[in-house]
């Protein structure tokens, strides 16, 4: 196994492993001034122009915490959904590119270590290269705070009627993501903490900035 995370949790760094030796404090509740972000949208309304943003790109840090294990790093991830492509480099504290994935209609290559290794299956890709196990797939809903399957369940603020926690089995997982911070990001309102955790392991992420195109 190939071990790029293992540095132990710098000062913020790691999935884009920095996205967080941040190991950041992920509220569930949401900040008073997130009060301020008071919406006309009722949550199904939401969820569908969520659903229309299919070209977007994040930038900063992860942190992936495990029983015996805390890795970082900084994040950057772009994902054109129309064209079936996503790029996603994970750099870690001092600079130096750990992970490289780019995709193109279901087919992913990753560079790790100077290796690069192809697969059709990204979760089981970056399991076999990493040993961490990611829901891929649901990730770029969950980040936008919409569900990836009909039986996923949101809870929402009583006041601004932005999504607090997402629960959904994954893989036969139960994962459950929280949400704070949410940000005005022309015309879409999207949280820029995540805590994203299922049994085993806790991933957090720090969103430092959003980007939304093609609209």
């Amino acid at each position: 196994m190939i071990k790029f995370f293992n540095t132990a949790l710098y000062p913020l760094y790691l999935f884009p492993l920095a996205l967080f030796t941040l190991i950041f404090s992920g509220c569930s509740t949401l900040p008073s001034k997130e009060t301020q972000l008071l919406i006309t949208q009722t949550p199904q309304q939401r969820i569908a122009k969520l659903a229309q943003l299919q070209q977007w790109q994040i930038t900063g840090k992860i942190a992936f915490l495990a029983q015996n294990s805390r890795k970082s790093a900084t994040l950057s991830w772009q994902v054109d959904e129309k064209k079936g492509t996503q790029q996603l480099n994970l750099t870690s504290y001092f600079g130096i590119n750990v992970l490289q994935l780019e995709s193109y209609n279901n087919q992913h290559k990753i560079r790790v270590d100077g290796k690069t290794y192809h697969g059709n299956n990204l979760a089981a890709l970056i399991l076999n290269i990493t040993g961490l196990s990611l829901p891929t797939k649901a990730l770029s809903y969950w980040l936008k705070g919409i569900p990836y399957q009909e039986n996923d369940s949101i809870s929402y603020h009583k006041i601004t009627q932005l999504p607090q926690t997402l629960s959904s089995h994954y893989n036969n997982e139960l994962w459950l993501v929280s949400y704070s911070n949410y940000q005005h990001i022309n015309g879409y309102n999207l949280a820029t903490k995540f805590s994203i955790k299922k049994e085993d392991l806790l991933i957090k992420i720090s969103v430092n900035h959003w980007s939304v195109t093609g609209q």
